[in-house]
């Protein structure tokens, strides 16, 4: 592993110009992502060697909802890395890019019983969610005898916040425990281990999910299970820009190990190596935030009551489908070749291409500015392709610009791709 995070360290970028800009807008178009797949790797490599310095049983199982670009799954797969999916379209697409069926659990809290069986019979795990779950996995058991079925069971317990998670099944209640009974009543299934998954990324959070799964583990499994999943929510890295819009500490990878795999390496210390369970991460947007930027090109600048107002060629949704009110980390590429003086803007507003008033993907920008400069977002790559709706235009291409290449990875979508399953 540190052989190979040396060699991504150095490796080397292409330097973003507005020239490189702009000579990519006129094949792809007035907006683009720009990927940069080495830091995805780099990103990768990091939270497993954090993790696995201190318990080495440590597994990343990439959430494919947050960012499903093919290469990165690839990359994931590549480096030993699991996928974590929630639909069969997501299983499909690792199964396409070579993860073998033992790497792949599929998670979620909508399920049929065909898609089950189907995972189920190739080998992968499945994480259960509700009870309706427990009948479709017995009747697919009794059809398929002579197969094990692994699963999983996701956990759902109070973590000191007032919001209710919707997912997994709750622990306090008096029916837990009969959810064991009942599985272990089929002979062929196989309770493996133990999941849960809160959206909560502060520290105090994983330190509570963390012992409440251990203390699980030694309730329900007389042996340690061959999993515990403390599922994805952690923070990655960001720029000091973005970083202080949180109302909480942003930990680090080693700030999260230290936390969970410590605990880990405590309770299974006095085990041996082949007993310990397997300690399972799910990270999204923790290794796949910063990995992307979006560029797209300054079209106009108006004037409304005194307020000053940008549009580009890009819009909220391509950068922040998900609306939260953060401002993007921001770096402007200026024109060259532009002969008046540029204007000085204080509280201007970015605003994008869509009819929607609130379409804003950054508010009160301060500093130089004018038509055909290139604006470029960073932090982009946590759910900007997988969320952006096809609402008035396609999404755009993608450019991986990494170790000194330039590689399209996905195509400028077109009409044909928008509309091609409707009726005309």
């Amino acid at each position: 592993m540190i052989k190979v995070l040396k060699a991504i360290e150095r490796s080397s970028n292409i330097e973003i110009t507005w020239e490189l800009l702009d000579n990519i807008s006129k094949t792809y178009g007035e907006s683009f992502y720009l990927l940069d797949s080495t830091k995805f790797e780099k990103n990768y490599y990091r939270l497993l060697k954090a993790f696995q310095s201190i318990y080495p049983d440590t597994i990343i199982a990439y959430s494919y909802k947050t960012n499903y670009i093919p290469k990165l799954c690839k990359l994931i797969n590549k480096y030993g890395g699991w996928a974590e999916v929630v639909s069969d379209m997501e299983y499909e697409l690792a199964i396409k890019v070579g993860v073998p069926p033992q790497k792949i659990i599929f998670n979620g809290p909508y399920k049929t019983e065909p898609i089950i069986e189907k995972v189920l019979l190739n080998g992968s795990i499945v994480n259960l969610d509700s009870y309706y779950e427990l009948e479709l996995v017995k009747n697919i058991a009794e059809k398929n005898i002579q197969n094990i079925l692994n699963i999983g069971i996701r956990c759902n317990f109070k973590i000191n916040d007032s919001t209710i998670s919707r997912f997994g099944f709750d622990v306090e209640n008096d029916n837990f425990e009969s959810i064991f009974h009942f599985l272990k009543g089929s002979r062929n299934v196989n309770i493996k281990g133990l999941h849960c998954h809160f959206p909560n990324r502060n520290i105090d959070s994983f330190l509570l999910r963390t012992e409440k799964m251990l203390e699980l583990s030694k309730k329900y499994f007389v042996n340690p299970p061959a999993f515990i999943d403390i599922g994805g929510g952690l923070f990655g890295e960001m720029d000091q820009e973005l970083k202080i819009q949180f109302d909480t500490n942003t930990p680090s990878y080693e700030d999260y190990a230290m936390v969970i795999a410590s605990r880990f390496k405590n309770r299974y210390q006095d085990i041996e190596d082949v007993m310990k369970p397997k300690l399972i991460i799910e990270p999204g947007t923790a290794i796949v935030a910063d990995v992307m930027k979006f560029a797209t090109k300054v079209i106009n600048i108006k004037e409304i009551r005194s307020k000053k107002i940008a549009t580009v060629g890009g819009s909220k949704y391509n950068i922040n489908p998900t609306l939260n009110d953060k401002n993007l980390p921001i770096k402007v590429y200026h024109n060259p070749n532009y002969n008046c003086p540029r204007k000085n803007y204080e509280n201007l507003d970015i605003a994008g291409y869509t009819c929607i008033e609130t379409d804003y993907l950054y508010r009160n920008y301060n500093g130089l500015l004018n038509v055909d400069d290139y604006m470029v977002f960073s932090n982009v790559g946590s759910y900007s392709i997988v969320l952006k709706p096809p609402f008035i235009l396609p999404n755009f291409a993608i450019i991986d610009i990494s170790n000194n290449t330039f590689e399209l990875v996905k195509r400028r979508e077109t009409i044909e791709n928008i509309f091609n399953t409707f009726i005309f």
